[in-house]
């Protein structure tokens, strides 16, 4: 008995599997991972970088150059998402500057927390956080925690599902946070629909311009 000769067609085919192999190893090798230099040099803003999370996840990390608030655009980026978050641009006129000052609102009011112990200026925000969550309002709050006994010097951000944990993000941490660092823990939880998100500016902007997950609002 003979071995059947190779018809062209399997010639052919043979280098097809090592050809699959490299491509999907050079995909992988394409593919934009989470920054793990030392911070500020390795990241793209470099001193500008306000070490918000966003380049430490594989989410944020491929958008940073269009979300960063410091690089391209940077914060100018947030008045052409105005529209798209509120359903209009700033109102104002010579005579009421109140929108161009203080962007797209509804009215301004001053507010007092519930005395939420433990908590600082009375608690106003842990106490709007406690009050979504509980009503079902959002599914999950982000909060800036911190590291046991390092006080504010340590910050850490924490997606919180339950007032315990959001009580862990009480008093505010005058330092730089890495808030956007839940963005791959969010983005992998499909039962996140709606997320409040408790941080500064330039953060929250960077969230808008991720998207966070597809789905979340």
């Amino acid at each position: 008995m003979t071995a059947a000769r190779p018809t062209m067609a399997s010639r052919r085919l043979r280098p097809l599997a090592p050809m699959v192999l490299f491509a999907a190893s050079a995909a992988a090798a394409l593919s934009p991972r989470p920054i793990t230099g030392p911070w500020p040099q390795a990241f793209p803003a470099k001193d500008m970088c306000s070490n918000c999370g966003l380049c430490l996840t594989s989410v944020g990390v491929r958008s940073v150059t269009s979300a960063c608030a410091f690089l391209g655009k940077g914060m100018s980026r947030a008045e052409s998402m105005e529209g798209s978050v509120h359903g209009r641009t700033r109102q104002y006129t010579q005579h009421d500057l109140a929108e161009a000052h203080f962007g797209v609102h509804e009215s301004i009011v001053l507010a007092r927390g519930l005395g939420i112990e433990g908590a600082q200026w009375t608690g106003v925000t842990t106490g709007i956080a406690i009050a979504w969550l509980e009503s079902g309002e959002v599914d999950a709050v982000v909060v800036t925690s911190q590291k046991a006994d390092d006080g504010f010097a340590a910050p850490s951000p924490l997606l919180a599902r339950t007032v315990d944990e959001v009580l862990q993000g009480r008093r505010v941490k005058p330092s730089l946070s890495p808030a956007l660092a839940v963005l791959d823990e969010i983005a992998a939880d499909a039962s996140i629909k709606r997320l409040l998100f408790c941080g500064v500016g330039c953060a929250v902007q960077a969230l808008r311009g991720v998207g966070a997950a597809d789905g979340v609002s």
